[in-house]
């Protein structure tokens, strides 16, 4: 029963659980090695054939073929061979083609085939193969792909595969789609030895996989023929004719050798008829003996298709010799047997000429210049004749160094008497790009012709694209490694600028240190009459040390580059990895000689790790330029808060030709020359430009916005251009909720399933560091991941992101494939699992999908109808998606979001039931998320095993196109970066990871923020060490959910004062409400109290919280309508009697106040006086009218009535005392009638007694009485006594003096004048007192005298009434009389 399992399980794994990658698929197998030499041309394989020779194994490498190589460690599984196939076979497979094997991929195959050897005691290990095309669709439009095929290696069966890249195989743009034909397309044998690394080994695994180079459409299929492999034990072959001698003259001959391979081979000249010595006595220039051969020498073969020849000379006149010669290889296989030829030199003395060489190679020269100078030694004997040399071809000869070169020269008598031994001296002036070949003829009469080969490459040094696989070996540029003896700079086909190929140098794999050199062939700058202007794309990958560019004007182009003088010069290199970048315009002026080198150093302390960045060079020129703008400064200041400023970055900026320059930012970028004062452009001088300035940037946003970048603007005379590229970020990550699906690809599995290999990445610690490094860098608040195998490899991984704040939590899924049955120790568990940051994430609950379903499924309660296959396969047989609720808190936004992590079914090559479960799966969800979370947040994120623009299962649509096409429901995110050729799936470049957000969220998603994160541009290795996916990331703004309020309609009555207030907001909050006017509407509790009419707006208002939004307010317009009239009191009247001294009394009341049923009823007085006024004598009449709001009045009136009561008063000026002087009977008196008062006017006086004013009193006292009505016919009198008295004459006695007093005027207002006369002289006080007898002021001292005397006294003060005043002396009162102040 458990076997069974195994095997269920092993079945299902391939058919469901993962990716189609070599690490996800089923393990291929492992065929058995075969022992070398090894020998395999299908000749015995029949067309009809399904099997694989001994030793070969076709595997799947992934679900889809890419643009570089797969070296994934992990075979796919095994594939069968495909039998009869042909030209016109279009299915991807391995293909059986009559005596040729070969495989053709597919959108959805990425095939290899594999073969094993034993290499066990053996070394030098030679491939070689026939590399072809057999179907090729090729047609120039709608087929257009070119395709590259490759040989492989490892050493055992688990590590990663390396690529030979000598082996590189391209398909061409014939076309061949015939049916039946299977004749091999541009064959070409390829051969190759192994590095030593392969060397006796139990288990060599070879194979042969392909890459997309160019173009789109149907794809080429690779075959391979006549295999042979073996270790080189095989001696050297000579050529037929080889060895050989000609040449014979009287002192010597012509030895000549070829042989098939490179090597050496060693001869020895001999006295004839001497015995055959040893290839060992050979080597060491013995004869059989032992002892030292006549002559001895070697032949250094290093180019098979050349013949080496040797001048003997030093021979004796007409003598026989034995030649005996033997051959090497470069692995040490010697030819078993020795070469002998018998020679005798001439016996009379012929003409000879002898050059120094054989053949001259100039190496790589520039196109139509002359080459450097080389020369070679001419010697002659027994000449009898001038001696003529010509040459052919593009080159030419001088018996002078430095000048008359020409074609033929000719050497005459007085040459050859001068000296015999010639210098000749020759130049390449190469005319054409490419190999140029030639000689030189040497000619005399009666000796042999000889003949010197000329050989030479023409080159432009100027424009070098690499698309030569053989670049570094046929183009004057050279690869030379300082450091390190296992790579150098080499070709490749994988990393380019432009197809299809470029130069490459990773140390990754290097024993230690690595220092390697790419230098440039020699440069004659000196002919460049303007700036020369060096440019190239430079790319890097993975974490390392940067590049350096080089120059020296004295390296010899052939020698170690470190023994000549080199200055740096600024490179411009990429920062960032994994793109091109082109440095362009770097002026080279200084270095203006004839033999100037460039060089691109590489450089790495150690191997492996973070030390060994792959560096790759392309499309380098050197152009002669009058003006440049060397600068092209791409910065990235990453994210930044509006209105704060980064950290600054620099670049140089380098230009020529324009004069001086002004560099202006573009928006949200400041620019500077010193990294101290900033501003929006700089001026840089032409000087400064040439030598390089180094310019200041800082990116100061404004705004908040996702990206923010813009162009440098540069003008100057006749030049106004746009440079570089600045970007930045000012939308912080801690405002804005940011999210990654992850699949971890068998994350910390131990478990070695049934071939012996393990499953995922081998070393847990170094996945959980990477990872950790990739999260850390994403910076994400959520991860959903897939296939966590390991849950303690998990914690260890929380502890690795908890940092700078954050602190993460887990949450697992408890269902995974076949999670319902006992732990497979063959294969492991795949979890789902949510990491999230509490510090901004709280799971609220969490649960798996259709479990109650899938318990049903499997106890054969229910099936799933129509489902395309066995309904236990549902969701891979229980891979069930996991939905776990969230809440989210981002700068107090909170959110509810159900986040659902999903690993869909996997492919099965082109299994189309696989896919159709996997749609079936897919539709199902989304029925179910439409069913049950209509108007939810949600978002589905995970490692789908497709696509969501159409399937890796060609040529259908996607798996999930239901939910991509329904758009007023969902958003799937990762569509467009989709269709622009995105990638997650690393292993072969599908896209396979995606996400997918409900219609709710797709507002808050940051446009353009999804993106898929390629760790391979900073992690080594990655996808062998830490996962076959990327994460992909997005992000949102998540905002307060929106809410309505409901405001049911109020209807009025003109008799309800109240109403209860009911409005609803949809978020289930609170509402309250705001009168617009509280003089017509009052709210409280609710309530809405009317207090007046009018109209008035009630407005319903919901403010909102963490999780809603303010509402926007409702509101409702009453009017309030009153027709009732106010009411108001009528006072009783009031009778008050005149308050003294005034003609009217101080009448106070409590004014009525009116009443209404609303407030705001006001109330007047009409008529009458107020409260408090003075009223007058006599009856007033107060009206009081209140008006309410609506203008409804009411009036009430009461009368005041005042009596006057109060006495008038009439004041006479006094008693008068008039003399008589003379004899008249009487005085006339004039007096001062006396005054009247009262509180009122409109009184009247009359004399009742008395004489009037002016008439003639009698002697004696007279009464004169007053009588004053007033008009309320009140009265009062006053009397006052003339008399007449006879004049006294004073006399000078002790006796009282006779007194004379006067107070006028009296009645009195302001002053009274009083007048005092005596009959004689003598001091008086004058004392005023009021009516009680209080004295008022100080006395006053009064002289009388007989004259009058007046004194004035100020009343205007004085409150109306009547004073008195006395005259007194010595305390003696003389005089009293009456004051009245009006």
């Amino acid at each position: 029963m458990k076997q069974f399992y195994q095997i269920r399980h092993f079945l299902a794994f391939l058919s469901i659980f993962c990716c189609f990658s070599g690490s996800l698929l089923a393990q291929g197998t492992s065929p058995v090695p075969q022992n070398i030499p090894y020998v395999q041309d299908f000749s015995t394989l029949p067309s009809s054939s399904t099997t694989y020779p001994p030793g070969f194994q076709g595997w799947t490498a992934s679900v889809a073929p890419g643009s570089s190589y797969n070296t994934n460690a992990n075979l796919g599984a095994d594939r069968a061979l495909t039998a009869n196939s042909a030209a016109s076979t279009t299915s991807g497979n391995f293909h059986n083609y009559n005596g040729k094997i070969g495989f053709l991929n597919s959108g959805s195959l990425d095939l290899t085939i594999g073969l094993a050897i034993n290499t066990v005691g053996k070394s030098a290990i030679e491939v070689q193969f026939d590399a072809m095309v057999i179907r090729n669709p090729y047609d120039g439009s709608a087929n257009t792909r070119i395709n590259e095929m490759v040989l492989q290696y490892r050493i055992g069966t688990t590590t990663v595969f390396n690529t030979l890249p000598t082996t590189s195989y391209l398909s061409n743009t014939v076309r061949q789609t015939t049916s039946g034909v299977t004749a091999p397309l541009n064959p070409v044998t390829i051969k190759v030895i192994l590095p030593a690394e392969c060397n006796n080994q139990e288990v060599v695994q070879l194979r042969w996989i392909s890459k997309q180079n160019s173009g789109s459409g149907s794809r080429p299929s690779f075959a391979i023929d006549n295999i042979k492999i073996q270790n080189d034990i095989t001696p050297p072959v000579n050529v037929a004719g080889f060895p050989k001698i000609d040449t014979i003259l009287s002192d010597g001959f012509d030895f000549s050798s070829q042989i098939n391979e490179t090597g050496t081979t060693y001869f020895v000249v001999l006295a004839a008829g001497s015995s055959k010595p040893s290839p060992a006595q050979i080597i060491a220039g013995l004869d059989s003996n032992g002892n030292t051969a006549l002559q001895a020498d070697l032949l250094l073969v290093t180019d098979e298709t050349i013949v080496y020849t040797k001048n003997i000379t030093g021979l004796t006149l007409g003598t026989s010799y034995e030649v005996y010669s033997i051959s090497k290889d470069t692995f040490g296989n010697i030819q078993t047997e020795g070469n002998q030829i018998s020679v005798k030199t001439s016996s009379v003395l012929t003409p000879k000429l002898l050059p120094s060489i054989n053949n001259l190679n100039f190496g790589y020269s520039e196109q139509n210049f002359d080459s450097k100078t080389l020369n070679y030694q001419l010697q002659y004997a027994n000449l009898t004749d001038v001696v003529t040399l010509t040459a052919q071809g593009n080159f030419s000869i001088s018996k002078n160094q430095n000048d008359n070169f020409q074609s033929t020269l000719t050497f005459d008598a007085t040459d050859l008497a001068a000296n015999n031994n010639m210098t000749v001296y020759v130049r390449f002036t190469p005319n054409a790009l490419g190999a140029s070949s030639g000689s030189i003829v040497h000619q005399s009469a009666g000796a042999a012709n000889k003949t010197v080969i000329l050989s030479g490459t023409g080159i432009n040094p100027y424009i070098q694209n690499f698309n030569d696989v053989n670049v570094l070996t046929n183009s004057g540029w050279t690869a030379y490694s300082v450091s390190g003896d296992k790579v150098k700079w080499a070709s490749t086909s994988t990393r380019f600028n432009s197809s299809p190929a470029a130069v490459l140098m990773n140390g990754y794999s290097e024993t230690g240190a690595s220092k390697d050199w790419l230098i440039s062939p020699s440069l004659r700058l000196d002919s460049f009459d303007k700036f020369p202007l060096l440019s190239f794309y430079a790319r890097k990958f993975y974490a390392g040390s940067n590049l350096k560019l080089m120059i020296s004007t004295d390296y010899d182009g052939i020698s170690n580059p470190e023994t000549a003088t080199w200055t740096a010069l600024e490179g411009d290199f990429p920062s960032t990895t994994g793109a091109f970048k082109q440095s362009k315009y770097i002026n080279l002026e200084a270095y203006k000689t004839n033999h100037t080198y460039v060089a691109w150093v590489y450089e790495t302390p150690t191997n492996a790790g973070d030390n060994s960045a792959e560096w790759t060079i392309d499309d380098v020129s050197i152009t002669n330029e009058a003006t440049f703008l060397a600068s092209n400064p791409n910065l990235n200041f990453g994210e930044v808060s509006p209105n704060s400023t980064s950290d600054s970055q620099s670049f140089i900026f380098m230009a020529g030709g324009y004069g001086d320059f002004t560099i202006a930012a573009p928006l949200d970028y400041l620019l500077s020359v010193d990294n101290v004062n900033f501003g929006s452009n700089v001026v840089v001088s032409q000087t400064e430009a040439l030598a390089g300035k180094t310019i200041y940037a800082r990116f100061a946003p404004t705004s908040k916005a996702l990206s923010l970048s813009g162009s440098l603007t540069i003008t100057a005379t006749e030049l106004n251009q746009e440079i570089g590229l600045f970007t930045g970020s000012s939308l912080p990550k801690t405002e804005t909720f940011d999210i990654v699906t992850y699949n971890l690809e068998f994350f910390g599995s131990n478990v070695i399933g049934s071939t012996g290999s393990e499953f995922g990445p081998i070393d847990d610690a170094l996945q959980i560091e990477n990872v950790a490094k990739v999260m850390n860098k994403l910076n994400a608040d959520v991860y959903v991941i897939q296939e966590v195998s390991d849950e303690p490899s998990l914690d260890l991984l929380i502890q690795k992101i908890s940092i700078n704040g954050k602190t993460f939590d887990k949450s697992v899924s408890p269902a995974w494939s076949y999670s319902f049955a006992p732990a497979d120790p063959l294969f492991p568990d795949q979890k789902l699992v949510v990491l999230y940051n509490t510090q901004t994430t709280k799971v609220n609950k969490a649960r798996v999908m259709f479990s109650d379903l899938y318990d049903n499924i499997r106890a054969g309660n229910t099936t799933l109808p129509n489902y395309p296959g066995s309904s236990s396969s549902f969701f891979a047989s229980g891979r069930l998606p996991y939905l776990v609720n969230v809440e989210t808190n981002i700068n107090g936004v909170k959110k509810e979001i159900n986040l659902i992590d999903l690993h869909g079914r996997a492919n099965s090559g082109s299994d189309i039931s696989r896919y159709n479960m996997r749609k079936y799966d897919a539709e199902f969800l989304k029925d179910s998320l439409d069913a049950e979370y209509p108007n939810a947040n949600f978002m589905i994120l995970g490692d789908y095993n497709d696509d969501v623009d159409v399937s890796v299962i060609s040529p259908n649509p996607s798996s999930y196109q239901k939910m991509v096409a329904d758009t007023d429901r969902y958003n799937a995110l990762t569509l467009e970066i989709s269709k622009a050729g995105a990638y997650s799936y690393l292993g072969s470049g599908g896209f396979l990871d995606h996400i997918i957000v409900s219609n709710e969220l797709t507002n808050e998603y940051v446009p353009n923020s999804v993106a898929v994160y390629d760790p391979r541009l900073d992690i080594a290795n990655y996808v062998n060490t830490t996962s076959d996916h990327g994460p992909v990331i997005a992000r949102f703004e998540l905002k307060k959910q929106e809410q309505t309020i409901a405001f049911p309609s109020i209807i009025v009555s003109e008799t309800v004062t109240s109403y209860d207030l009911t409005a609803t907001a949809t978020s289930g909050l609170n509402v309250t409400y705001i009168s617009s006017d509280e003089t017509i509407a009052r709210i409280n509790n609710n309530t809405i109290q009317i207090v007046g009419a009018g109209t008035v707006t009630i407005t319903a208002t919901q403010s909102g919280n963490e999780y809603y939004s303010a509402a926007v307010d409702a509101t409702q317009s009453l009017t309030i309508t009153d027709t009732i009239l106010p009411a108001i009191p009528t006072l009783a009247n009031i009778t008050q009697n005149n308050d003294n001294g005034f003609c009217g009394a101080i009448v106070n009341f409590v004014a009525p106040s009116g009443t209404d049923n609303f407030s705001g009823a006001s109330t007047i007085q009409t008529a009458g006086l107020p409260s408090g006024a003075e009223y007058p004598i006599g009856t007033t009449t107060n009206t009081f009218q209140v008006t309410d709001a609506s203008g409804n009045s009411a009036i009430s009136s009461f009368n005041v009535t005042v009596t006057d009561t109060e006495l008038p008063t009439l004041i006479s000026s006094g008693n008068i005392i008039q003399k008589k002087e003379g004899k008249l009977h009487g005085v006339a008196v004039t007096y001062t009638l006396p005054v009247g008062n009262d509180n009122c006017t409109g009184f009247t006086i009359t004399q009742t007694e008395g004489l009037s004013s002016g008439s003639i009193f009698p002697l004696g006292v007279t009464t004169n009485t007053f009588k004053i009505v007033d008009a309320s016919g009140n009265t009062a009198n006053c009397s006052f006594t003339v008399t007449v008295v006879q004049a006294i004459t004073p006399k000078n006695s002790d006796a009282n003096p006779v007194l004379s007093v006067v107070a006028h005027p009296n009645p009195a207002t302001d002053f009274v004048n009083i007048t005092v006369k005596t009959d004689a002289p003598k001091n008086m006080t004058l004392r005023l007192y009021d009516i009680f007898g209080m004295l008022i002021g100080s006395p006053i001292e009064i002289s009388g005298i007989t004259t009058e005397n007046t004194i004035q006294i100020n009343v205007s003060n004085f409150r109306r009434g009547v004073y008195v005043f006395t005259l007194s002396t010595e305390n003696k009162i003389l005089f009293t009389d009456k004051i009245i102040k009006k």
